[in-house]
């Protein structure tokens, strides 16, 4: 592996390391082949990580729901095994890297290309819920782009099953939403609210509430007033600023009640038609291929996954 920076202790059979991708939290991520599945990316946990508890569950946790999601705005998730020294996550090798680094590199999109990934994101996310998940950690950083320049949903190892209850304040402070910042349990409507706030990242380039610590992006959540998107842009239209405004609303009841209401609503206000390619006016939205993938980080959560490891235990 030239280049590489740690070696795993553990590689699971008919995996070949190609190389590093990068690391996060609980693992180290490479590219990888397997005569099966090709080119994927490869999760193996970070040899610390069985001395520290919450996050060794967080790679348990991603392991499991990962597995249990199918669709196409979802990273794939092709074999995994969520514990002790033998644990591996398979994941489809996303070559465009995240939506993050994207928006980084080239700022505001064009109003077409940006309507495609908040639809892609949010179609994604309205899986997820499909199935009880909640992601809790809503954030470009965790959208990953296709060479087509698809965008998918990943890292649910902050994800939390619907019939949970916990007061952790998990994700990341920038895309929160408030009730999760005052200790209340998350819920649907705070997934759509940091779908929303990733909307509008998307759209303007820029956050809407900033901060340089925790404490001070949590009062902007709790009490700030984000400017306007037609502050940035001017080609968004009233009806698509009031769709965003609505997902991140303060008070979660005035939000969308899930996803599927979200995502009509901005195809109707972006006179968008969502397919294979998100479209307007007949115009399809360009492709390119899409800078590597960097790191990202996440905040740990406490997760079961013991009835899903008895179901699918290796012997």
């Amino acid at each position: 592996m030239p280049g590489n920076v740690n070696t795993p202790d553990y590689v699971p059979p008919n995996y070949e390391i190609l190389r590093q991708l990068g690391s996060g939290q609980t693992s180290f991520v490479y590219l990888a082949k397997h005569p099966r599945y090709g080119e994927v990316a490869l999760k193996l946990p970070r040899p610390d990580l069985y001395d520290r508890p919450i996050l060794r569950r967080m790679f348990e946790n991603e392991v499991q729901i990962t597995l249990s999601l199918k669709h196409d705005n979802v990273v794939v998730a092709f074999d995994g095994f969520p514990t002790g020294r033998n644990a591996f996550l398979t994941l489809e090798y996303c070559s465009g890297g995240t939506l993050d680094q994207l928006l980084l590199e080239q700022g505001r999109l064009p109003l077409v290309r940006a309507a495609q990934f908040i639809a892609d994101v949010a179609l994604g996310l309205e899986h997820s819920h499909s199935r009880k998940v909640l992601h809790r950690d809503v954030k470009p950083a965790n959208v990953f782009l296709t060479g087509e320049a698809r965008a998918k949903l990943g890292d649910f190892g902050t994800g939390m099953f619907f019939t949970e209850q916990t007061d952790e304040r998990v994700g990341t402070a920038f895309y929160m939403a408030p009730e999760v910042f005052e200790g209340k349990t998350p819920s649907v409507q705070s997934d759509v609210y940091s779908l929303g706030v990733l909307a509008y990242e998307v759209l303007t380039g820029v956050r809407p509430f900033e901060g340089d610590s925790y404490d001070a992006l949590m009062l902007a959540h709790l009490s700030g007033i984000p400017k306007s998107i037609s502050h940035y842009r001017k080609d968004v239209s009233s009806d698509l600023r009031n769709v965003i405004a609505q997902a991140m609303s303060r008070d979660s009841e005035k939000r969308f009640k899930n996803v599927r209401q979200f995502t009509e609503a901005l195809t109707k206000a972006s006179d968008i038609t969502i397919g294979p390619k998100v479209t307007r006016t007949g115009r399809a939205s360009r492709s390119a291929r899409l800078p590597k993938n960097p790191n990202h980080k996440t905040k740990p959560a406490n997760k079961g996954f013991f009835s899903w490891f008895r179901r699918n235990k290796k012997n």
